[in-house]
């Protein structure tokens, strides 16, 4: 029987791969580092919004919970999310999607080691199961193009440290919501700040004029399709991925939230896109290791 945390992943999952669809027509707009930070500034305003209409006072009072926060905030999006782009640019969304899939052993893992919380077997072995399916479905059925030896290398390294930075934020994130009561959405405010600022520090020192454009959206077209994709996308959907590593294992929402791409692929499917038979045995093996985490 699936809990609000399952519930709250999956839902984080189907919101993450329908905003990425959208995030896709900015790239050429903004770089990564830009849009990382358009997106921050954007999501953080909509949820002081949300909170000043909820009412939402459930703040963390503890120095403890305020350490996880923004530790998660700066390690799993400013570091994670740089990491994750520039291996995009190195060795291609294909590779670093494959070793993005080390994400959810890596946050049982570090479950164990940062909060001592230990998974049952059966969840490790629907963990496991998850990560081949996805895998699978994600392996190209082509060769790939060769890659530089230098670029390569550097690209493996910086997909295995977002990887890394994936699973340390959301076991950071866990270890503030165990230290006292407080709400998912004012623990996603102070994540996303945090990562948000260091990584608009980081553009400033760089260029301070590409600043200013991730801030004003200048020469941004459809901005309205930018701000639906950052409701749904980073607004909705840290919220729901917050709630859901408040309600359940970290290692077991980050196994959900890696179905994503298979769900992008669905939706790519319906879009009369290609499919192979590799994606759809990926998909199937995903969602039977995923049945297997709810189950247990």
């Amino acid at each position: 029987m699936m809990g609000i945390g399952e519930i709250a992943a999956i839902s984080a999952a189907v919101v993450w791969a329908f905003s990425t669809l959208l995030y896709k027509g900015f790239s050429h707009h903004l770089s990564p580092l830009q849009l990382n930070v358009s997106k921050g500034l954007l999501a953080s305003l909509m949820m002081v919004i949300a909170m000043a209409l909820l009412g939402d006072g459930a703040i963390p009072v503890q120095l403890t919970s305020w350490g996880w926060l923004i530790a998660g905030g700066v390690i799993g999006i400013a570091i994670g999310d740089s990491a994750y782009f520039s291996a995009l640019r190195s060795i291609g969304p294909a590779r670093t999607l494959i070793i993005e899939s080390l994400a959810p052993a890596l946050t049982g893992i570090l479950n164990v080691v940062l909060l001592g919380v230990y998974l049952p077997l059966l969840a490790w072995l629907g963990i496991a199961i998850t990560s081949v399916g996805v895998i699978l479905a994600v392996l190209p059925q082509r060769h790939l193009p060769p890659v530089d030896k230098k670029f390569y290398f550097q690209g493996v390294a910086f997909a295995l440290l977002a990887a890394l930075c994936q699973a340390s934020g959301m076991v950071m994130s866990k270890g503030a919501m165990n230290t006292e009561s407080m709400s998912s959405l004012w623990a996603a405010l102070i994540r996303l700040l945090a990562g948000t600022l260091s990584v608009a520090l980081l553009v400033m020192i760089i260029k301070r004029s590409d600043l200013y454009q991730a801030i004003r959206l200048h020469g941004i077209d459809n901005k309205r399709w930018l701000l639906v994709a950052v409701f749904f996308g980073t607004f909705v959907g840290l919220w729901l991925q917050l709630a859901a590593v408040q309600h359940t294992d970290p290692a077991i929402a980050q196994t959900i939230f890696a179905t994503a791409p298979l769900m992008v692929m669905t939706i790519g499917f319906f879009k009369r896109e290609p499919v192979t038979w590799r994606m759809i045995a990926g998909g199937l093996l995903a969602l039977a290791g995923v049945a297997i985490l709810l189950a247990n």
